[in-house]
Protein backbone atom coordinates (compact mmCIF):
# COMPACT_ATOMS: atom_id res chain seq x y z
CA UNK A 1 0.00 0.00 0.00
CA UNK A 2 2.82 2.39 0.82
CA UNK A 3 5.04 1.42 -2.13
CA UNK A 4 6.30 4.18 -4.40
CA UNK A 5 6.49 2.28 -7.68
CA UNK A 6 8.72 4.83 -9.46
CA UNK A 7 10.95 5.63 -6.49
CA UNK A 8 14.18 4.37 -8.00
CA UNK A 9 13.68 6.31 -11.22
CA UNK A 10 13.94 9.69 -9.50
CA UNK A 11 17.20 11.45 -10.24
CA UNK A 12 19.67 13.06 -7.86
CA UNK A 13 18.00 16.46 -8.05
CA UNK A 14 14.65 15.11 -6.83
CA UNK A 15 16.34 13.63 -3.77
CA UNK A 16 18.20 16.90 -3.12
CA UNK A 17 14.89 18.76 -3.23
CA UNK A 18 13.43 16.26 -0.80
CA UNK A 19 16.40 16.74 1.54
CA UNK A 20 16.03 20.51 1.38
CA UNK A 21 12.31 20.21 2.13
CA UNK A 22 13.02 18.05 5.18
CA UNK A 23 15.58 20.49 6.60
CA UNK A 24 13.69 23.70 5.77
CA UNK A 25 10.34 22.40 6.95
CA UNK A 26 11.85 20.99 10.14
CA UNK A 27 13.31 24.39 10.98
CA UNK A 28 10.56 26.77 9.88
CA UNK A 29 7.37 24.69 10.10
CA UNK A 30 8.57 22.45 12.92
CA UNK A 31 10.65 24.12 15.61
CA UNK A 32 9.82 27.74 14.83
CA UNK A 33 6.12 27.33 14.09
CA UNK A 34 5.49 25.33 17.26
CA UNK A 35 7.38 27.68 19.56
CA UNK A 36 6.43 30.97 17.89
CA UNK A 37 2.95 31.27 19.42
CA UNK A 38 4.05 29.89 22.81
CA UNK A 39 6.96 32.34 22.88
CA UNK A 40 4.63 35.26 22.11
CA UNK A 41 2.28 34.19 24.90
CA UNK A 42 5.17 34.10 27.40
CA UNK A 43 6.14 37.60 26.31
CA UNK A 44 2.70 38.76 27.46
CA UNK A 45 0.71 38.85 24.20
CA UNK A 46 -2.79 37.36 24.10
CA UNK A 47 -4.56 35.25 21.43
CA UNK A 48 -5.63 38.27 19.37
CA UNK A 49 -1.97 39.35 19.15
CA UNK A 50 -0.97 35.82 18.15
CA UNK A 51 -3.64 35.84 15.44
CA UNK A 52 -2.28 39.14 14.12
CA UNK A 53 1.23 37.68 14.13
CA UNK A 54 0.20 34.67 12.04
CA UNK A 55 -1.88 36.85 9.70
CA UNK A 56 1.07 39.19 9.14
CA UNK A 57 3.27 36.26 8.20
CA UNK A 58 0.63 34.97 5.81
CA UNK A 59 0.28 38.40 4.20
CA UNK A 60 4.07 38.66 3.79
CA UNK A 61 4.10 35.18 2.26
CA UNK A 62 1.27 36.16 -0.07
CA UNK A 63 2.93 39.34 -1.32
CA UNK A 64 6.25 37.55 -1.74
CA UNK A 65 4.72 34.63 -3.65
CA UNK A 66 4.15 36.53 -6.89
CA UNK A 67 7.56 38.14 -6.45
CA UNK A 68 9.04 34.66 -6.07
CA UNK A 69 7.35 33.50 -9.25
CA UNK A 70 8.67 36.48 -11.19
CA UNK A 71 12.18 36.12 -9.76
CA UNK A 72 12.16 32.39 -10.51
CA UNK A 73 11.37 33.16 -14.13
CA UNK A 74 14.05 35.87 -14.40
CA UNK A 75 16.90 34.60 -12.16
CA UNK A 76 16.21 30.89 -12.31
CA UNK A 77 14.53 28.84 -9.58
CA UNK A 78 17.75 27.63 -7.95
CA UNK A 79 19.12 31.11 -7.38
CA UNK A 80 15.75 32.31 -6.13
CA UNK A 81 15.52 29.37 -3.74
CA UNK A 82 18.99 30.14 -2.34
CA UNK A 83 18.00 33.78 -1.88
CA UNK A 84 14.78 32.74 -0.15
CA UNK A 85 16.54 30.36 2.26
CA UNK A 86 19.03 33.09 3.19
CA UNK A 87 16.30 35.63 3.92
CA UNK A 88 14.33 33.02 5.87
CA UNK A 89 17.34 32.30 8.09
CA UNK A 90 17.76 36.00 8.88
CA UNK A 91 14.07 36.26 9.83
CA UNK A 92 14.25 33.22 12.10
CA UNK A 93 17.35 34.65 13.79
CA UNK A 94 15.47 37.87 14.61
CA UNK A 95 12.77 36.03 16.58
CA UNK A 96 14.71 34.87 19.69
CA UNK A 97 16.20 38.38 20.01
CA UNK A 98 12.75 39.78 20.84
CA UNK A 99 13.13 39.37 24.60
CA UNK A 100 16.27 41.56 24.50
CA UNK A 101 14.27 44.45 23.03
CA UNK A 102 12.60 47.20 25.11
CA UNK A 103 9.03 46.23 25.92
CA UNK A 104 7.51 48.81 23.56
CA UNK A 105 9.51 47.37 20.65
CA UNK A 106 8.77 43.73 21.23
CA UNK A 107 5.63 43.25 19.17
CA UNK A 108 6.94 45.31 16.20
CA UNK A 109 10.09 43.18 16.40
CA UNK A 110 7.98 39.99 16.33
CA UNK A 111 6.14 41.37 13.31
CA UNK A 112 9.43 42.18 11.56
CA UNK A 113 10.72 38.67 12.19
CA UNK A 114 7.50 37.20 10.83
CA UNK A 115 7.60 39.34 7.69
CA UNK A 116 11.25 38.60 6.87
CA UNK A 117 11.12 34.86 7.56
CA UNK A 118 7.77 34.33 5.80
CA UNK A 119 8.88 36.39 2.80
CA UNK A 120 12.04 34.33 2.42
CA UNK A 121 10.09 31.11 2.87
CA UNK A 122 7.76 32.18 0.05
CA UNK A 123 10.65 32.69 -2.39
CA UNK A 124 11.87 29.19 -1.58
CA UNK A 125 8.51 27.40 -1.54
CA UNK A 126 7.11 28.98 -4.72
CA UNK A 127 10.04 27.77 -6.81
CA UNK A 128 10.20 24.27 -5.34
CA UNK A 129 7.22 22.80 -7.30
CA UNK A 130 8.46 24.32 -10.56
CA UNK A 131 11.92 22.90 -9.94
CA UNK A 132 10.51 19.49 -9.06
CA UNK A 133 8.40 19.53 -12.22
CA UNK A 134 11.53 20.25 -14.26
CA UNK A 135 13.17 17.05 -13.02
CA UNK A 136 10.12 14.79 -13.40
CA UNK A 137 7.64 13.74 -16.07
CA UNK A 138 3.85 13.69 -16.10
CA UNK A 139 3.88 9.96 -15.29
CA UNK A 140 6.00 10.15 -12.12
CA UNK A 141 5.35 13.73 -10.97
CA UNK A 142 2.63 12.98 -8.43
CA UNK A 143 4.79 10.31 -6.81
CA UNK A 144 7.70 12.75 -6.60
CA UNK A 145 5.51 15.38 -4.95
CA UNK A 146 4.26 12.74 -2.53
CA UNK A 147 7.84 11.78 -1.68
CA UNK A 148 8.75 15.44 -1.11
CA UNK A 149 5.68 15.88 1.08
CA UNK A 150 6.68 12.84 3.13
CA UNK A 151 10.22 14.19 3.59
CA UNK A 152 8.83 17.60 4.54
CA UNK A 153 6.48 15.93 7.00
CA UNK A 154 9.35 13.94 8.49
CA UNK A 155 11.25 17.19 9.01
CA UNK A 156 8.29 18.86 10.70
CA UNK A 157 7.71 15.71 12.77
CA UNK A 158 11.23 15.75 14.15
CA UNK A 159 11.26 19.54 14.47
CA UNK A 160 7.98 19.63 16.38
CA UNK A 161 9.05 16.82 18.68
CA UNK A 162 12.44 18.35 19.46
CA UNK A 163 10.93 21.84 19.64
CA UNK A 164 8.42 20.63 22.21
CA UNK A 165 11.15 19.12 24.40
CA UNK A 166 13.73 21.91 24.18
CA UNK A 167 12.06 24.59 26.40
CA UNK A 168 11.63 22.17 29.29
CA UNK A 169 15.16 20.86 28.88
CA UNK A 170 16.62 24.38 28.77
CA UNK A 171 14.50 25.48 31.74
CA UNK A 172 15.76 22.50 33.74
CA UNK A 173 19.40 23.26 32.91
CA UNK A 174 19.05 26.97 33.71
CA UNK A 175 16.89 26.53 36.79
CA UNK A 176 14.04 28.62 35.38
CA UNK A 177 10.43 27.87 34.48
CA UNK A 178 8.64 27.17 31.17
CA UNK A 179 6.20 29.90 32.19
CA UNK A 180 8.93 32.39 31.25
CA UNK A 181 9.97 33.43 27.74
CA UNK A 182 13.68 32.67 28.16
CA UNK A 183 13.67 28.91 27.52
CA UNK A 184 11.55 29.40 24.39
CA UNK A 185 13.84 32.11 23.04
CA UNK A 186 16.92 29.92 23.50
CA UNK A 187 15.14 26.92 21.94
CA UNK A 188 14.32 28.96 18.83
CA UNK A 189 18.02 29.12 17.91
CA UNK A 190 17.69 25.46 16.91
CA UNK A 191 15.51 26.56 13.98
CA UNK A 192 18.26 28.93 12.78
CA UNK A 193 20.91 26.19 12.90
CA UNK A 194 18.82 23.59 11.05
CA UNK A 195 17.52 26.17 8.58
CA UNK A 196 21.09 27.09 7.65
CA UNK A 197 21.75 23.49 6.62
CA UNK A 198 19.04 23.84 3.95
CA UNK A 199 21.47 25.87 1.87
CA UNK A 200 23.60 22.78 1.19
CA UNK A 201 21.18 20.61 -0.90
CA UNK A 202 19.78 23.68 -2.68
CA UNK A 203 23.30 24.77 -3.65
CA UNK A 204 24.06 21.28 -5.00
CA UNK A 205 21.02 21.28 -7.31
CA UNK A 206 21.61 21.29 -11.04
CA UNK A 207 19.95 24.45 -12.42
CA UNK A 208 16.69 23.67 -14.28
CA UNK A 209 16.63 24.65 -17.94
CA UNK A 210 15.92 28.32 -18.52
CA UNK A 211 13.03 29.09 -20.85
CA UNK A 212 13.51 32.20 -22.94
CA UNK A 213 10.90 34.91 -23.44
CA UNK A 214 10.49 33.83 -27.08
CA UNK A 215 9.78 30.26 -26.01
CA UNK A 216 7.29 31.49 -23.42
CA UNK A 217 5.44 33.39 -26.14
CA UNK A 218 5.17 30.18 -28.17
CA UNK A 219 3.41 28.49 -25.22
CA UNK A 220 0.85 31.14 -24.21
CA UNK A 221 -1.02 30.76 -20.95
CA UNK A 222 -4.39 32.24 -20.17
CA UNK A 223 -6.09 32.61 -16.81
CA UNK A 224 -9.04 30.26 -17.18
CA UNK A 225 -11.82 29.11 -14.93
CA UNK A 226 -9.81 26.06 -13.86
CA UNK A 227 -6.99 28.22 -12.46
CA UNK A 228 -9.48 30.46 -10.63
CA UNK A 229 -11.04 27.39 -9.02
CA UNK A 230 -7.61 26.01 -8.14
CA UNK A 231 -6.66 29.23 -6.32
CA UNK A 232 -10.06 29.36 -4.57
CA UNK A 233 -9.62 25.76 -3.46
CA UNK A 234 -6.22 26.61 -1.98
CA UNK A 235 -7.61 29.70 -0.23
CA UNK A 236 -10.40 27.76 1.48
CA UNK A 237 -8.29 24.74 2.40
CA UNK A 238 -5.48 26.78 3.92
CA UNK A 239 -8.00 28.83 5.88
CA UNK A 240 -9.21 25.59 7.44
CA UNK A 241 -5.60 24.58 8.07
CA UNK A 242 -4.97 27.90 9.85
CA UNK A 243 -7.73 27.19 12.35
CA UNK A 244 -5.80 24.16 13.51
CA UNK A 245 -2.21 25.29 13.05
CA UNK A 246 -2.52 28.77 14.55
CA UNK A 247 -4.77 27.91 17.50
CA UNK A 248 -4.65 24.21 18.41
CA UNK A 249 -1.36 24.42 20.30
CA UNK A 250 -2.45 27.65 22.03
CA UNK A 251 -5.80 26.02 22.93
CA UNK A 252 -4.05 23.03 24.49
CA UNK A 253 -1.63 25.32 26.32
CA UNK A 254 -4.01 28.02 27.62
CA UNK A 255 -7.28 26.12 28.14
CA UNK A 256 -6.19 22.53 28.76
CA UNK A 257 -2.87 23.46 30.43
CA UNK A 258 -0.94 20.69 28.72
CA UNK A 259 2.87 20.73 29.05
CA UNK A 260 4.79 21.87 25.97
CA UNK A 261 6.38 18.43 25.61
CA UNK A 262 2.94 16.80 25.25
CA UNK A 263 1.79 19.45 22.76
CA UNK A 264 4.90 18.78 20.70
CA UNK A 265 4.31 15.03 20.90
CA UNK A 266 0.71 15.38 19.69
CA UNK A 267 1.83 17.59 16.81
CA UNK A 268 4.54 15.05 15.96
CA UNK A 269 2.00 12.24 15.83
CA UNK A 270 -0.05 14.39 13.46
CA UNK A 271 2.99 14.82 11.23
CA UNK A 272 3.66 11.08 11.32
CA UNK A 273 0.12 10.54 10.08
CA UNK A 274 0.83 13.10 7.36
CA UNK A 275 3.88 11.13 6.23
CA UNK A 276 1.90 7.88 6.06
CA UNK A 277 -0.82 9.63 4.04
CA UNK A 278 1.73 11.09 1.62
CA UNK A 279 3.39 7.72 1.11
CA UNK A 280 -0.06 6.25 0.42
CA UNK A 281 -0.35 8.57 -2.57
CA UNK A 282 0.73 5.87 -5.03
CA UNK A 283 -2.12 3.65 -3.82
CA UNK A 284 -4.63 6.49 -4.24
CA UNK A 285 -3.19 7.40 -7.65
CA UNK A 286 -4.20 4.01 -9.03
CA UNK A 287 -7.81 4.55 -7.98
CA UNK A 288 -8.52 8.31 -7.86
CA UNK A 289 -7.40 11.36 -9.80
CA UNK A 290 -5.87 14.36 -8.05
CA UNK A 291 -9.12 16.37 -7.89
CA UNK A 292 -10.92 13.47 -6.21
CA UNK A 293 -8.13 13.18 -3.63
CA UNK A 294 -8.39 16.93 -2.97
CA UNK A 295 -12.15 16.64 -2.48
CA UNK A 296 -11.94 13.70 -0.07
CA UNK A 297 -9.03 15.26 1.84
CA UNK A 298 -10.92 18.51 2.38
CA UNK A 299 -13.99 16.62 3.60
CA UNK A 300 -11.84 14.74 6.10
CA UNK A 301 -10.28 17.99 7.32
CA UNK A 302 -13.76 19.42 7.88
CA UNK A 303 -14.70 16.39 9.98
CA UNK A 304 -11.51 16.63 12.04
CA UNK A 305 -12.10 20.31 12.79
CA UNK A 306 -15.66 19.56 13.86
CA UNK A 307 -14.30 17.06 16.38
CA UNK A 308 -12.05 19.82 17.76
CA UNK A 309 -15.01 22.20 17.94
CA UNK A 310 -17.51 19.82 19.53
CA UNK A 311 -15.42 17.73 21.95
CA UNK A 312 -14.45 19.90 24.96
CA UNK A 313 -11.62 17.60 26.08
CA UNK A 314 -7.96 17.81 25.11
CA UNK A 315 -8.23 14.34 23.55
CA UNK A 316 -10.78 15.71 21.10
CA UNK A 317 -8.35 18.47 20.16
CA UNK A 318 -5.53 15.94 19.79
CA UNK A 319 -7.60 13.61 17.58
CA UNK A 320 -8.74 16.52 15.42
CA UNK A 321 -5.21 17.90 15.07
CA UNK A 322 -3.85 14.50 14.04
CA UNK A 323 -6.67 14.16 11.51
CA UNK A 324 -6.04 17.59 9.98
CA UNK A 325 -2.30 17.04 9.61
CA UNK A 326 -2.74 13.54 8.23
CA UNK A 327 -5.28 14.54 5.60
CA UNK A 328 -3.15 17.51 4.55
CA UNK A 329 -0.44 14.98 3.72
CA UNK A 330 -2.84 13.42 1.24
CA UNK A 331 -4.21 16.73 -0.11
CA UNK A 332 -0.97 18.61 -0.80
CA UNK A 333 0.74 16.26 -3.29
CA UNK A 334 -2.49 16.04 -5.28
CA UNK A 335 -2.77 19.83 -5.31
CA UNK A 336 0.87 20.36 -6.32
CA UNK A 337 0.63 17.83 -9.14
CA UNK A 338 -2.58 19.43 -10.41
CA UNK A 339 -1.14 22.93 -10.64
CA UNK A 340 2.05 21.75 -12.36
CA UNK A 341 0.14 19.58 -14.87
CA UNK A 342 -2.08 22.54 -15.73
CA UNK A 343 0.79 24.93 -16.50
CA UNK A 344 3.24 24.89 -19.42
CA UNK A 345 6.89 24.80 -18.23
CA UNK A 346 7.45 28.49 -19.05
CA UNK A 347 4.72 29.52 -16.63
CA UNK A 348 5.12 27.07 -13.76
CA UNK A 349 6.84 29.47 -11.34
CA UNK A 350 4.16 32.12 -11.87
CA UNK A 351 1.32 29.60 -11.52
CA UNK A 352 2.95 28.26 -8.34
CA UNK A 353 3.29 31.83 -7.05
CA UNK A 354 -0.37 32.55 -7.78
CA UNK A 355 -1.53 29.40 -6.01
CA UNK A 356 0.79 30.06 -3.07
CA UNK A 357 -0.64 33.56 -2.81
CA UNK A 358 -4.13 32.05 -2.57
CA UNK A 359 -2.95 29.66 0.13
CA UNK A 360 -1.36 32.37 2.24
CA UNK A 361 -4.33 34.72 1.91
CA UNK A 362 -6.57 31.92 3.13
CA UNK A 363 -4.26 31.16 6.04
CA UNK A 364 -3.95 34.84 6.94
CA UNK A 365 -7.66 35.58 6.79
CA UNK A 366 -8.60 32.94 9.35
CA UNK A 367 -5.48 33.55 11.45
CA UNK A 368 -6.41 37.21 11.80
CA UNK A 369 -10.16 36.72 12.23
CA UNK A 370 -9.61 33.74 14.50
CA UNK A 371 -7.92 35.85 17.15
CA UNK A 372 -11.07 37.92 17.54
CA UNK A 373 -13.29 34.83 17.47
CA UNK A 374 -11.25 33.38 20.32
CA UNK A 375 -11.41 36.58 22.35
CA UNK A 376 -15.17 37.11 21.99
CA UNK A 377 -16.60 33.61 21.39
CA UNK A 378 -14.00 30.99 22.32
CA UNK A 379 -11.69 28.53 20.57
CA UNK A 380 -14.40 26.06 19.38
CA UNK A 381 -15.82 28.74 17.09
CA UNK A 382 -12.48 29.07 15.31
CA UNK A 383 -12.40 25.34 14.63
CA UNK A 384 -16.02 25.44 13.42
CA UNK A 385 -15.16 28.28 11.03
CA UNK A 386 -12.26 26.19 9.73
CA UNK A 387 -14.61 23.25 9.12
CA UNK A 388 -16.86 25.47 7.00
CA UNK A 389 -13.88 26.59 4.90
CA UNK A 390 -12.80 22.97 4.39
CA UNK A 391 -16.28 22.11 3.10
CA UNK A 392 -16.01 25.02 0.65
CA UNK A 393 -12.63 23.70 -0.48
CA UNK A 394 -14.17 20.30 -1.16
CA UNK A 395 -16.91 21.96 -3.24
CA UNK A 396 -14.26 23.88 -5.21
CA UNK A 397 -12.46 20.59 -5.92
CA UNK A 398 -15.69 19.12 -7.34
CA UNK A 399 -16.15 22.12 -9.61
CA UNK A 400 -12.47 22.00 -10.58
CA UNK A 401 -12.79 18.37 -11.64
CA UNK A 402 -15.73 19.23 -13.87
CA UNK A 403 -14.00 22.30 -15.29
CA UNK A 404 -10.83 20.44 -16.18
CA UNK A 405 -12.90 18.06 -18.26
CA UNK A 406 -13.44 20.96 -20.66
CA UNK A 407 -10.54 23.30 -19.94
CA UNK A 408 -7.21 21.51 -19.71
CA UNK A 409 -4.48 24.12 -19.76
CA UNK A 410 -1.64 21.69 -20.27
CA UNK A 411 -1.48 18.07 -19.20
CA UNK A 412 0.79 16.54 -21.78
CA UNK A 413 3.76 18.95 -21.66
CA UNK A 414 6.84 17.06 -20.59
CA UNK A 415 9.38 18.63 -18.28
CA UNK A 416 12.37 20.36 -19.86
CA UNK A 417 15.70 18.71 -19.51
CA UNK A 418 17.90 19.83 -16.65
CA UNK A 419 21.22 21.49 -17.27
CA UNK A 420 24.06 19.51 -15.83
CA UNK A 421 26.37 22.48 -15.32
CA UNK A 422 26.56 23.28 -11.59
CA UNK A 423 27.76 26.84 -12.04
CA UNK A 424 24.79 28.94 -13.12
CA UNK A 425 21.09 29.06 -13.64
CA UNK A 426 21.41 30.53 -17.05
CA UNK A 427 22.77 28.07 -19.55
CA UNK A 428 20.98 26.34 -22.40
CA UNK A 429 17.30 27.09 -22.89
CA UNK A 430 14.80 24.27 -22.90
CA UNK A 431 14.28 22.57 -26.22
Amino acid sequence: MFRLSTEYRYNRNVWLLCSASALGSGAFLGVRQLLNALYALRLGFGPEWVGTLFATGALAFSLSSLCGGALGTRLGPRRTMLLGVGINIVGMALLPLTQAMPEAWRFPWLIASQIVSSGGWALYVVNTPATMAAFTTVSNRRGAFALREACSGAGVLLGSFVGGLLPGFIAHLSGTSTDLAGPYGHALWASVIVGSLTLVPVFLLAPPAVITRAQAKRTPFRVGWALVLLVACAFANNASHAACKAYASVYMDVVHRLPTSLIGTITSVGMLTSIVAALSSSWFARRLNSRQVMRLGALGIAGSLLVMALVPHWLGTAVGLIGVYGLLGMWRPAYSATQMDMAPPAWRSLVSGTCSMGMSLGFGSLSYGGGYLVTHMGYPWVFAAGAVMALLSSLMAVLLGRSMGHEIIDTQMEAPRAITSPTADSATPAS
